[in-house]
């Protein structure tokens, strides 16, 4: 019998024509369960806690637990680095789908949204909101709200692919079951178009459903546009937080270009500029603002660098890349265009390429899988990578490429392909690990196509409330912190809890906190 690694890696060998984001889940990402998420190496060790380490300290917040799916066959940990390959493949190139396997039924799932989340800070900027993550630092995506019902739900940003669409009521499987979903039903506004269902490969399974038009609410406007509405998803999105993708790509879609819809209307102007959080900064001041720039989110000139001809015909956010270094000297690449993906969490280039990174890299060992290439690095380094774009060197600190999965041991997050005959050779896709560096402006305005970065504004700091045991709560009554648990309700104040570590690293500052929140999360989890 062919094991759930081996058949996601064998899948995921596909790189199709780019309308989806990329499913990667690294090895070191599945603990001994067969449960894959973001972890950290804290977070392996102390099961059921988020932990986030800030200047050698660490806060570790107790998360609720969420239902996971019992394999056919667990003899093998889930691949995460497949699961993202795929979600990579799918927006790139691919085969016909693989439809998901049938799943167990798991009597104690709670319907949906669940997952730990990080809430961001409230945007007060014209035409931006707040950018919530799963994480740490693992997938970004913003509110909104669907048909005359408003139904709150969360949206993958995917700058990869023009793809839109969430899962519905329709949808009964276990993936759904764990996220929000959208009933066409009970929105008065849903039009939909008797024409067109729709199909997206995710390599590792498909996503399939009908296309219609409604309302859609973000960043304080309204918009009529149109989407899909799934009644199938791959059973690897209960990896992910989001309940759906909004495409920011300017191409082809089989769900509606959001971009192109809202630019025939005049509703917004085709541009978003996109502030990553970096979860270990403390607050979630993550935002995106469309139609427009946030001045505020950046310092210093955004440079720009246009998208090449080839890929402004196709709708796709592709620049040049001018270089690749590491401690003042330059790699050697062979590949010379960047598809610029706020939907992927990692980095990733042909092995040649990222071989001649880690030449550069002292200590460094390739570590082939069967699916890709990644580099254990020694855990002591701490010299940044720098990408340069148009004339622009932006770097890379060595916190958010290197990470330590087990006591002795750290990875790169910058990954090689293998043997994939659909992949475009000569293109990188630089994903979150360095967007989350700079501030991002994407712009499709007056019949262009550019990409802007500058350097980001500095994060607010951290407020504390102490020993008080005080819990911090959101719009709806929710408790929220770092990497909290919740629907895809409001926004929160930017005075939210953020406990006092203690000397030596110790979980959470403040006895009275613990307990506080361990019986918040008990009576959520009885619920």
């Amino acid at each position: 019998m062919l094991r759930p690694t081996s058949f996601l890696t064998k899948l995921a060998l596909w790189v199709a024509a780019a309308n989806a984001f990329v499913v990667f889940i690294p090895d070191d990402q599945c603990d001994p369960t067969g449960h894959c998420g973001p972890f950290t190496k804290t977070t392996r060790k102390h099961g059921g806690h988020s932990a986030r380490s800030n200047g050698g300290e660490v806060v570790t917040f107790p998360l609720i637990a969420r239902p996971r799916q019992v394999l056919d066959d667990e003899s093998e940990p889930f691949d995460r680095v497949a699961v993202a390959i795929a979600r990579v493949a799918q927006k790139f190139g691919g085969p016909p789908a693989v439809r998901a396997r049938s799943q167990k039924d798991d009597k104690n799932y709670v319907p949906g949204n669940q997952y730990p989340i990080s809430h961001p800070i409230k945007s007060t900027s014209e035409g931006s909101t707040g950018i919530y993550q799963y994480g740490p630092d693992f997938s970004y995506f913003i509110r909104v709200e669907l048909g005359s019902q408003k139904t709150p739900l969360y949206m993958l940003l995917d700058t990869g692919a023009g793809n839109t669409w969430v899962m519905g009521t329709d949808c009964t499987e276990y993936a759904c079951r764990l996220h929000d979903r959208f009933d066409t039903a009970t929105s008065t506004s849903w039009k939909p178009n008797q024409a067109d269902d729709f199909f997206i490969n995710y390599g590792t399974g498909n996503v399939t459903g009908v296309v219609g038009w409604d309302n859609m609410v973000l960043a304080g406007k309204t918009v009529n546009v149109q989407f899909g509405v799934a009644n199938h998803t791959a059973e690897e999105l209960r990896h992910y937080a989001f309940d759906g993708i909004l495409g920011l790509g300017m191409g082809h879609s089989v769900t509606g270009s959001f971009f192109k819809e809202v630019r025939q209307q005049n509703a917004l102007k085709p541009i978003v500029a996109i502030s990553m959080n970096r979860d270990s900064d403390g607050v979630n001041d993550g935002q995106a603002t469309f139609g427009g720039i946030d001045p505020a989110k950046h310092v210093g000139e955004i440079k720009y660098a246009d998208v090449t001809t080839e890929h402004k015909a196709k709708g796709e956010w592709v620049i040049p890349i001018e270089g690749f270094s590491f401690d003042g000297k330059q790699a050697k690449l062979n590949s010379t265009k960047a598809i610029i993906d706020t939907g992927t969490t990692y980095i990733f280039g042909s092995p040649p390429d990222v071989a001649e990174l880690f030449k550069l890299v002292p200590g460094a060992k390739l570590d082939e899988k069967p699916a890709y290439t990644e580099y254990i690095v020694p855990c002591d380094t701490k010299t940044a990578f720098k990408v340069t774009f148009g004339g622009v060197a932006y770097e890379i600190p060595a916190k958010d490429w290197v990470a330590q999965v087990e006591d002795d041991k750290c990875l790169s997050r910058i990954y090689g392909y293998i043997d994939l005959p659909s992949f475009r050779p000569g293109e990188w896709i630089m994903g979150d690990v360095f967007l989350k560096n700079v501030y991002s402006v994407f712009d499709a305005d007056n019949g262009n196509m550019r990409i802007g970065f500058a350097n980001k504004a500095a994060p607010p700091k951290p407020t504390s409330t102490g020993n008080t045991g005080a819990v911090a709560t959101g719009e709806d009554g929710r408790p929220v912190v770092p990497g909290s648990t919740g629907s895809a309700t409001g926004e929160t104040s930017a005075e939210t809890v953020t406990p006092k570590t203690v000397s030596g690293g110790s979980k959470v500052g403040g006895v009275a906190f613990t307990l506080a929140w361990a019986l918040v999360s008990w009576a959520m989890m009885a619920v």
